[in-house]
């Protein structure tokens, strides 16, 4: 029950709420001053509730710290605020996409304690990530082919015009991911949708050439290979002198079911936020306690019903991953007859 002999009980809850999603080597107080260009004793007093946090104040400290207000959730269990992030805004959309994404892996990665589990609908967003030619292929195709983009009409792609800058993010990323303790769920028809899409785009001639089209193919099965030895030996880390001092560090499990969406759930210190896929290649995300709670639920139930492929699975992991491997091999010597 809110104490409403406070002033401003739902501002002060607000700034509780806040305090939980901040690494605790940061000076909350310091930082909030920084943010909305106030002295520190400015920001003691909204923090307190005895100074009224505007609703301009309040939008500055949701989008820095990447939290939903959640104002109404406060009063009523079946509301929840989300934070919606689109890809292609403007033409810098990719650019600043990427840059959010690593942002919040560097504040994820910062926290304690922290991991993340990931129900892939899709290839996982970070594991794609691991080739940047893969994910500027996947970038390329969905401004080309789904958002129809003038921009785009006619343009055919070719790993050799690849920003650079789109590649040392990429890389970020994945060095990031790889920090943060994780569980990921696949279903066994997971690469169909990229097998499908490389296949639509070299029957449509989106490709510069016959050998940019094996190279995406190749990529993928690439990221296929690091995934099985990361799962073979419970650690994402690549180096072979890292896998014993990290082993377990990523669990990963087999579902019979194909879900419709990806599901994100992560534990930054004493926060929990929800990403969820929204129209193919946007997302949503929440910090609403009612509504990560449920979806914890969701995501241990469906953990109990899948089969663990990590670590003692081998039987299960290599049959896995062998069916996923002869699938884009067999795109490969179509493309290749072509």
């Amino acid at each position: 029950m809110e104490d409403f002999s406070l002033k401003n009980p739902i501002q002060v809850k607000f700034f509780e709420n806040l305090k939980l999603s901040v690494p605790k080597n940061i000076s909350i107080s310091n930082d909030i001053a920084e943010v909305l260009e106030i002295s520190q004793d400015g920001a003691y007093r909204r923090m307190r509730g005895e100074s009224v946090l505007s609703m301009d104040e309040m939008v500055k400290l949701c989008r820095h710290y990447r939290i939903s207000s959640d104002f109404h959730a406060l009063a009523d269990d079946s509301t929840a605020t989300f934070r919606f992030q689109k890809m292609f805004s403007d033409e810098n959309g990719i650019d600043n996409y990427i840059k959010n994404i690593l942002a919040d892996l560097l504040k994820i990665k910062d926290s304690h304690p922290k991991h993340i589990v990931y129900v892939a609908a899709d290839m996982p967003l970070f594991i794609q990530f691991l080739s940047p030619e893969f994910s500027a292929f996947k970038m390329f195709f969905w401004q080309r082919a789904v958002l129809n983009l003038p921009s785009m009409e006619g343009k055919k792609f070719s790993v050799s015009e690849i920003k650079h800058d789109i590649v040392e993010m990429c890389k970020k990323i994945s060095e990031t991911y790889t920090q943060i303790p994780s569980t990921e769920i696949w279903h066994q028809d997971i690469i169909a949708s990229n097998l499908n899409l490389i296949e639509f785009a070299w029957d449509s001639g989106m490709f510069a050439s016959k050998e940019d089209a094996i190279i995406i193919c190749k990529k993928l099965s690439e990221m296929l290979a690091i995934v099985e030895k990361q799962a073979e030996k419970s650690s994402k880390f690549r180096e072979e002198a890292k896998w014993a001092e990290n082993e377990g560090n990523f669990t990963m499990y087999q579902s019979e079911f194909v879900l419709m969406n990806n599901h994100i759930f992560v534990t930054a210190g004493n926060t929990n936020i929800i990403y969820l896929t929204h129209n193919t290649f946007n997302s949503i995300s929440t910090t609403n306690s009612v509504f990560c709670c449920e979806t914890e639920k969701w995501l241990k139930n469906l953990i109990r019903k899948s089969t663990l492929i990590s670590g003692v699975g081998e039987k299960q992991r290599h049959t896995f991953f062998k069916k996923a491997q002869e699938k884009v091999s067999a795109l490969v010597i179509k493309i290749s007859a072509s």
